[in-house]
């Protein structure tokens, strides 16, 4: 349950921000500074849990804090510090997070994941996003492929909202269900 609390905080912290620097012009800005941040919760998961961690002062907190928000605009400094003074700081990334997937969505950017059996050349995930945005007009889709030998053969999509599965193992086991009916 505090998971949810978390997701939906976050969400309110992000939206604002996403507003907020539309208003002041800075939301391309804003939104190459997000990446970053993102990319450093990506490199160093143990600043996350630092970061959400009880026992650690919340002076420890925000000297890490701090040090992330160094080189960043006033806007992501004032964020941080509000952050710090709510004793939210564990929320940074999931606010990071949220204020990317929100931007996208504000540009009619969906992304998938691709499953499938052997790796997708660069050629074919074009042709399948191609596929996706015709099926859902006026999104465009960036697809990350991962790659799961169990699957035999075909591939599944994996958004927030729906799962496209056309892989062999499915058709199987719809045949088996079909059949034992």
């Amino acid at each position: 349950m505090a998971k949810r609390n978390y997701s939906k905080a976050a969400s309110v912290y992000a939206r604002t921000l996403l507003e907020l620097s539309s208003e002041k012009g800075i939301q391309a800005a804003l939104k190459t500074e997000m990446e970053i941040l993102r990319d450093v919760f990506a490199k160093t998961p143990e600043l996350d849990r630092a970061l959400g961690l009880p026992a650690l002062p919340a002076e420890k907190k925000a000297a890490l804090a701090k040090s992330l928000s160094e080189n960043s605009s006033e806007l992501m400094k004032r964020l941080i510090r509000l952050l710090e003074i709510k004793g939210r700081l564990a929320l940074l990334g999931s606010i990071t997070e949220e204020f990317l997937r929100l931007e996208e969505a504000g540009r009619h950017v969906r992304r998938a994941r691709v499953i499938s059996a052997l790796p997708f050349s660069a050629e074919q995930l074009e042709h399948l996003s191609q596929g996706l945005s015709a099926r859902r007009p006026g999104q465009t889709y960036l697809l990350h492929n991962e790659v799961d030998p169990s699957l035999i053969a075909g591939f599944r999509v994996e958004e927030e909202d729906s799962v496209i599965d056309a892989t062999l193992r499915h058709k199987l086991n719809a045949l088996r269900h079909h059949l034992a009916a």
